[in-house]
């Protein structure tokens, strides 16, 4: 939202700021299975921090998808930490505990703990924790930090932070996206970002299998409960047809919500015979983490996932179930 920090986001910088001026090493992760904003805020802060003299790396249990490679400093993300190597502080981005980023380090291994969401469903985990649900995206909590330190971000910086916002809010097309968010956005402009050099990297660079993988799933589009649910599927075997990589789906979910009258779209990623990971978009006014909490799963309001053990078929079942009196009671 564009409002002015109020009093108590205001106290989370000022604290930030403080550990940040008296800490010399730093670690920086995000969740496990990177995205735009996890990544792209993790490498604009590790910048940040290097450019005003501190020793900061960031790590990452995952691979770097292919698409986020173009960022500033993804070269040098780090998969693992020795256990008796100690940091003055441990900043941890998008993750709803200490062990959502790969339990690459325990909390003992670091003197102070600054814990950055803009997750609905977190835990006070950090010395310091800074949430805000109302933001579309973490990168603007960073753009922040840099704000409240008068550090202007550099045109990397502002890159990596661009794509943390353009790619947390769907291309400014989702239900997060606010005021703020194009706020964020124009400022980060003013600082070299170019919008189009962004999209040619993250969105028009698909390989031929992940177009491949995008016509199979639309095969599987099915709706239901008279038209308010869509949801397609994808297996491992097209995948290995279609010649496509893990993190190739991006995208592919909101194609179901392209449907008039659809309230909720789902995508069914097989990830093995008897694992099934599913993501979930819904339309304003449809509360879709009510039920993906109740499967174990987080996210946003309009925006979630859960992974189920079970078989690809039997998960849809299960979803659509676990649904079925949302949609039938939905207006």
């Amino acid at each position: 939202m564009n409002k002015p920090a109020q009093k108590s986001e205001l106290k989370k910088l000022s604290e930030i700021s403080k550990i940040i001026k008296q800490s010399k090493t730093f670690f920086i992760a995000g969740h496990v299975k990177p995205d735009g904003d996890s990544l792209g805020s993790c490498l604009a802060l590790r910048s940040m921090l290097n450019r005003i003299g501190k020793k900061a790396l960031v790590c990452c249990a995952d691979d770097v998808p292919d698409m986020l490679k173009f960022m500033s400093g993804a070269g040098q993300i780090k998969k693992t930490v020795p256990k008796n190597m100690f940091f003055d502080c441990a900043i941890i981005l998008e993750s709803i505990n200490f062990s959502r980023m790969g339990d690459i380090i325990s909390p003992s291994q670091t003197k102070k703990i600054i814990n950055i969401d803009h997750h609905s469903a977190f835990t006070g985990f950090g010395d310091v924790n800074y949430i805000v649900p109302e933001s579309s995206s973490t990168a603007e909590l960073v753009l922040k930090i840099f704000e409240y330190m008068k550090i202007k971000p550099s045109e990397n910086e502002a890159d990596c932070l661009y794509t943390g916002l353009v790619t947390d809010t769907g291309r400014f097309q989702q239900l997060n996206t606010n005021s703020g968010s194009h706020t964020a956005a124009a400022k980060l402009l003013n600082f070299g970002v170019s919008p189009n050099k962004i999209f040619n990297k993250v969105y028009a660079n698909s390989s031929a299998g992940g177009l491949k993988l995008l016509g199979f799933a639309l095969t599987t589009l099915k709706t239901s409960f008279g038209g308010q649910m869509a949801h397609m599927t994808i297996t491992k075997e097209m995948f290995k047809q279609s010649g496509a990589k893990e993190d190739e789906t991006e995208g592919i979910i909101n194609f179901g919500m392209m449907i008039k009258g659809v309230k909720v779209s789902c995508l069914f990623k097989e990830a093995d015979k008897n694992t099934v990971k599913i993501s979930f978009r819904s339309v304003k006014g449809f509360n879709i983490l009510e039920t993906v909490k109740k499967c174990g799963g987080g996210g946003h309001k309009n925006a979630a996932g859960c992974t189920l053990k079970s078989d690809i078929n039997s998960a849809v079942k299960i979803i659509s179930n676990a649904l079925k009196d949302k949609l039938n009671n939905a207006k």
